[in-house]
């Protein structure tokens, strides 16, 4: 934590504490003038602290701080203004039309800094993506800007605007600069808003502090033009604490430790928390609003047009909100449940062929020999075992493809085998690569051909010549069956996979190409019997 921010931490509770002091112990006049000046040095500090920390700050994080400053600038002049009129005994009414008038255009600048502070698409969402995506993230981005704004509107509207819009102020003008200052501090806190709903922000804790001013700032404005525009120009100290506690934590938000370069476009990925306080931040702030309708309602008080209106609009605006959510929603699960087929397949089947991987294979040759298993159950066998074949398959000389032609010609040359396998097997058989260039085929010994008949079949179509790098090659195989015997005792997938791995290694030996079958004299070593 860098040094100056540990200093403001210290600091700025002094300042408010100050200002409490003075609004507890001294006399109204006097009060209101200590509090006053302290709200003035509180401003020139939130000013310095944000053009200090621009000089230091890397260049996609200077532009906000400077016209935060420049905001806090103006603040200073108008209570430097109020301040000198309160020490020459006059009064502040001459001096409210002017100071309120200018700071209108100071809010542009917190509103400008607003904006440039660097922040993040929420989960990338509005920049990349297929069309119908963005359509529906702007509408969704339209409908809770809505949402917000027309919240704090009839916010406002129940505990300002309305008394203000009434009020028979003496100046019309003085009620038209309420007016205006009081829309653009709504501005300015939708803006707050806003950024927090569909933005995130490099630094949260930078946006937490300076949104966190600026809000605090507009709402104790809204009271202050809401005394002067029914003519209370006499502020009670206590009112300039909640805008020395606004300047404070501007003040923090400049000082704050940022980590991290400055990326303005770059897509950050949303936590839960944040994307459920994103989704969850518009329907609140309704809440909120819906609050004062319904005290009026309980207390047997008639709504006038606006707030009726306002509250059906609102209300229909969050159902057409919820609608296009739950459409979201629903399209959000079927691509999970795609995306879960898809996983299932890629866990259970080879990347390059197609074929059924190891895992699956041996799920399944577990079913074969005892179908009272459950798959990734690793029980004995209970001897009720049906009658399965099992037929290995390894391409003879295949490192010498690869070496001679390139891995792709060798995994042309899969695909090949692969294919012609699944082509020869039947509907109840399944071929699977067990890896490299090693096959293996669960052949259903009750279909109508002989488990020998189909092997033999399988090794004439895999030993077929094929046209292989622009030449005609001729693949060689070797080829080792096993079948087992419904009534023998009982054998597990392991040790059946095992002996149809002998008697494929048994015909590799002999270099003939053909079929061998599993036999009890493999075991010693003996001669195989080619088929």
């Amino acid at each position: 934590m860098p040094r100056s921010f540990r200093r403001a931490l210290v600091g700025c509770p002094l300042l408010v504490g100050l200002a409490a002091v003075f609004a507890a112990l001294l006399d109204p006049g006097p009060a209101v003038i200590a509090t006053t000046v302290v709200a003035f040095v509180s401003e020139v500090t939130a000013a310095l602290a944000c053009f200090w920390s621009a000089r230091h700050a890397a260049a996609g994080d200077r532009r906000w701080r400077v016209l935060i400053g420049m905001f806090a600038v103006g603040l200073a002049g108008g209570a430097l203004l109020t301040a000198v009129t309160l020490l020459k005994g006059d009064s502040i009414r001459s001096s409210v039309t002017s100071e309120y008038l200018g700071l209108i255009a100071f809010y542009g600048l917190a509103l400008a800094g607003l904006l440039c502070l660097p922040t993040h698409p929420v989960d990338g969402r509005g920049v990349h993506g297929r069309g119908s995506d963005l359509t529906r993230w702007y509408a969704i981005v339209v409908l809770d800007s809505a949402l917000i704004v027309g919240s704090i509107l009839l916010f406002e509207w129940g505990t300002s605007l309305e008394a203000i819009a009434r009020a028979s102020a003496p100046d019309p003008v003085q009620l038209l600069i309420a007016l205006v200052h009081q829309l653009t501090m709504l501005a300015l806190a939708a803006t707050v808003l806003l950024i927090a709903t569909f933005r995130r922000p490099r630094s949260p804790t930078t946006l937490a502090l300076l949104g966190g001013g600026l809000l605090a700032y507009s709402l104790t404005g809204s009271i202050h033009v809401y005394r002067f525009a029914h003519g209370h120009y006499d502020l009670p100290a206590w009112s300039l604490i909640p805008l020395i506690v606004s300047l404070q934590l501007i003040t923090l938000a400049a000082l704050a430790p940022v980590r991290g370069p400055v990326e303005q476009h770059t897509a950050a990925e949303a936590g839960p928390r944040s994307m459920w306080a994103h989704t969850a931040l518009p329907y609140a702030v309704l809440g909120v609003t819906s609050l004062l309708p319904l005290g009026k309602l309980v207390a047997g008080t008639p709504l006038n047009r606006v707030e009726a209106y306002g509250a059906v609009s609102l209300l229909l605006l969050a159902f057409t909100r919820q609608m296009i959510t739950m459409a979201e929603n629903t399209r959000l699960l079927a691509e999970v449940r795609k995306r879960e087929k898809q996983l299932n397949y890629q866990a259970f089947h080879d990347p390059l062929t197609g074929l059924a991987n190891r895992a699956l294979f041996a799920r399944r040759l577990q079913h074969e020999v005892d179908p009272d298993i459950e798959p990734g159950n690793d029980a004995t066998p209970t001897g009720s075992q049906a009658a399965v074949s099992v037929l290995c398959l390894d391409l003879d000389q295949f490192k010498r493809v690869n070496d001679t032609f390139g891995h792709a010609i060798g995994d042309e040359l899969l695909k090949i085998i692969a294919g012609r396998l699944r082509a020869g097997i039947g509907t109840n058989d399944t071929v699977a690569r067990l890896g490299g260039d090693e096959f293996a085929v669960i052949i259903d010994s009750s279909g109508p051909d002989e488990p020998v008949h189909v092997a033999q079949r399988l090794a004439a179509a895999v030993q077929t010549p094929c046209h292989l790098a622009g030449r005609t090659y001729l693949p060689h195989a070797s080829l080792g069956l096993v079948t087992l015997d419904p009534d023998a005792r009982p054998v597990s997938p392991d040790s059946l996979l095992h002996q149809a791995d002998l008697a494929m290694y048994a015909a590799k030996r002999t270099k003939t190409g053909r079929l061998v079958v599993y036999d009890r004299h493999l075991v010693r070593g003996d001669h195989p019997p080619c088929l």
